[in-house]
């Protein structure tokens, strides 16, 4: 064990690459079949976002893909670059790399095609981190209820900053849970270079540190685990610095509004405008942990002169039916492992990482329900890796009957559901009337 590594404990498995605990054969079949759902989404989330645009449906929940659409134009907007650089470094450098391609295909498409490219990335590291945590062939099921949430799914279908962030995070959770018994310095690296890029596109993406940190305490604080963990304390906190020194002011300059002269200014701002009580607290559980899953209608019609939101109530669900049929279907994953007979003996691979998981989810909630409550939808979509995994572990390591079966309905299901909005109000007849239009 290098001294990279946290620690080794029998009680774990050693991480290993994809696919490696079954034969050559099936780790083949099972690295084809993760390319081909990465590809899938790929194309889903192209086609997507192709067809919000003729709907004028990018703009819900509060997404500013103004402000990222001038990329295809080879320039940024100065708020984007202040708080989220990650994204518009990452856009402008890829228009410029096809931008030989634009005698072809539109400036505007290509933009498209780089978010459902960082969108499909996100479902690779998902599958990643759903095919070590779940028994054994439960990862591709798992990255396609990922694929299909809808959280992931339209913020990879706009341009906006908040699919980075998630992809990274599912990147993040990936790698660490792969490698967590078998660190050395080049995998170190790599980790800490998801991080820091990250942290560029959105500082608080540095509460993923709450993962090895917690993974840590409960394993037992000794020097090689601190000074891993104080590592990453340093690359969030070195980006910070960057961010707000020579970033905000000297690459970009520096904002005529207060609330934009730092990350600082911009949180007192928003935490001073709103009024907390309970009804923004069922708000925010209502988009955090339901909407960002399952789309609950197939329109959002509340809040319109902000883009659109759906009714800021779980009780929104009552309107469609096969939503509503979604969600009895997640809430049977859940119940299923507490029936008489039904609870398993442990949850394998993923025992002891479902709290250090727990916690990263806990902080990026806890911060957004004081950030800015009412928009949680956009930055929910950074934790749907550990909130599926807290349905998935304990459902697939129960003793219930059918577990991949109902799973596959699941998947189904999340996929008509969200499709649903995707495709808007007028529902698939709006569709084929406007391809057959085009």
């Amino acid at each position: 064990m290098s001294e990279y590594s946290p620690h080794a404990s029998e009680s774990y498995s050693a991480a290993r690459p994809l696919g490696s605990a079954h034969t050559e054969e099936r780790q083949g079949v099972l690295t084809l079949g993760a390319f081909l759902v990465v590809g899938a989404a790929f194309v889903v989330y192209l086609l997507s976002a192709l067809y919000l645009d003729t709907r004028d449906g990018t703009s819900y929940f509060g997404a500013d893909p103004d402000y990222y659409e001038l990329m295809a134009r080879h320039a940024y907007d100065h708020t984007a670059a202040r708080f989220h650089p990650g994204t518009v470094v990452l856009g402008l450098g890829w228009m410029k790399l096809f931008s030989p391609l634009e005698a072809w295909i539109a400036p505007h498409i290509l933009l498209k095609a780089m978010f459902a490219a960082v969108g499909a990335l996100g479902v690779l590291g998902a599958i990643v981190a759903f095919t070590v945590l779940l028994p054994r062939g439960y990862g591709l099921l798992g990255g396609m209820i990922y694929a299909s949430s809808l959280g992931v799914w339209y913020f990879a279908a706009i341009p906006e900053s908040k699919i980075l962030t998630a992809s990274l995070s599912a990147l993040y959770i990936a790698v660490y849970v792969l490698y967590r018994d078998d660190w050395n310095a080049r995998r170190t690296i790599g980790l800490n270079v998801i991080l820091a890029v990250a942290c560029f596109n959105e500082i608080v993406a540095g509460f993923l540190i709450a993962i090895p940190a917690v993974d840590a305490w409960m394993r037992g604080m000794v020097w090689s685990r601190m000074r891993w963990i104080a590592v990453q304390v340093a690359v969030t906190l070195a980006a910070l610095l960057v961010l707000e020194i020579f970033v905000n002011g000297w690459i970009v300059p520096e904002s005529t509004s207060r609330a934009e002269q730092s990350h600082f200014a911009l949180f007192i701002d928003y935490v001073l405008r709103f009024n907390y009580g309970p009804d923004k607290i069922h708000d925010f559980i209502a988009s955090w942990f339901f909407f960002n899953l399952v789309a609950p209608t197939p329109h959002a019609l509340w809040w319109s002169q902000f883009g659109g939101y759906f009714e800021p109530s779980v009780a929104a669900y009552r309107w469609s039916p096969i939503a509503m049929v979604t969600m009895l279907v997640i809430g049977l994953l859940i119940v299923a492992p507490f029936l008489p007979g039904m609870r398993g003996a442990s949850f394998g691979a993923a025992n002891g990482l479902l709290l250090p998981l727990a916690a990263y989810a806990i902080v990026r909630a806890i911060f957004f329900v004081i950030f800015i409550p009412n928009e949680s939808l956009l930055f929910s979509p950074a934790v749907t890796v550990p909130h599926w995994l807290f349905v998935l572990v304990p459902f697939a390591t129960s003793n219930f009957p059918a577990k991949r079966a109902v799973l596959a309905v699941l998947c189904v299901l999340l996929f008509v559901t969200n499709a649903g909005f995707m495709v808007g109000p007028d529902g698939w007849a709006a569709v084929w009337t406007r391809v057959a239009g085009s």
